[in-house]
């Protein structure tokens, strides 16, 4: 014996129920997760179609619509996400990450290499050759690549790091300000006040302390210090005093200058910057980054020195 037949409209209800009931099952997560990608895809075909029309034209490259798009959406993604979203505040890294895959398409479409036209490891900067296999002669790792955000932050396009940007102001980002790395009552002894030498020094209490708080510098609450191979990735071996690239100092417009949202306004100190990482031999030491010629070496936490913060990354 049949059974009973169903009529089409009971069908159609029961294939909405299936669907609304697929539609609940998708996370917030999962559709911020979803909506990024959607926005990534775009910004990578953008970024083709520029280069498309920058060779049928001969003009130069004009990705300021890639790059406005991208920004405004991420952030609207994010929104929308209502702090469900997987990441946060990765915008920077990802759109690095991109921009090297894509430089990457665009170099092998004019006869280069894939994979050889930047991101990942960064080189040492050093382009004079001391004789065949020297560092200047191989130039191994991808070229020295900063883009300046407009908001007081530098990219590294490699590293997919976003890091801040210095001043001359006497303000938070001024270059000459100086923080201890543990909390020390008694400089004498050279000692933190606390066992096991935690990071509890003004580098954290008033430096990351001012950065994160409120609505965060450049909108972003998640700055740190950087660790140790972070901080040595933007030493240019090529030049000393600062050794850095032109990105992150302006010599000739550094000297009293007070926005960092310029990029004139870039100032880096010929002098020693604290990283996070601890000298695991001697554990009230960590490791500083001198970027008058680039050495690192161990310092005692209690110290006074500079540091310029980061974040994101790959």
């Amino acid at each position: 014996m049949k059974g009973p037949k169903r009529s089409a409209g009971a069908l159609a209800l029961v294939g909405a129920l299936l669907l609304a009931a697929q539609a609940q099952a998708i996370s917030d997560a999962d559709k911020c997760e979803a909506a990024k990608n959607k926005i990534a895809g775009k910004y990578a075909f953008c970024r083709q179609k520029a280069e498309a029309k920058a060779i049928k034209t001969g003009d130069p490259v004009d990705y300021t619509k890639c790059d406005t798009n991208f920004t405004t959406k991420w952030g609207t993604a994010e929104t929308n996400g209502g702090g469900m979203c997987p990441t946060n505040g990765d915008d920077a890294a990802i759109q690095a990450c991109i921009t090297a895959h894509t430089d990457d398409i665009a170099a092998a479409l004019n006869g280069g290499t894939c994979g050889t036209s930047g991101g990942g490891f960064p080189a040492s900067g050093q382009t004079t050759a001391y004789g065949t296999g020297s560092d200047g002669d191989v130039q191994a790792g991808a070229a020295l690549s900063y883009t300046d955000n407009g908001d007081g932050t530098i990219t590294d396009n490699n590293t997919g790091l976003m890091w801040e940007k210095k001043d001359d102001s006497g303000g938070i980002h001024d270059q000459d300000n100086i923080y201890t790395w543990c909390a020390d009552t008694t400089p004498m002894d050279f000692l933190c006040d606390t066992g096991g030498n935690p990071m509890d020094g003004t580098i954290t209490t008033t430096f990351l302390a001012a950065l994160n708080g409120g609505g965060g510098f450049a909108g972003y609450t998640d700055w740190r210090i950087p660790n140790a191979k972070e901080s040595q990735s933007i030493v240019d071996y090529e030049v000393v005093s600062p050794s850095i690239d032109p990105a992150f100092h302006q010599s000739a417009t550094c000297t009293g200058c007070t926005d960092v949202t310029l990029a004139s306004c870039s100032c880096t100190a010929s002098s020693d910057y604290w990283s996070s990482t601890t000298y695991a031999d001697t554990p009230n030491l960590a490791w500083l980054v001198a970027f008058f010629d680039g050495f690192v070496i161990p310092a005692s936490k209690t110290g006074n020195l500079r540091v310029r913060a980061v974040r994101g990354g790959l």
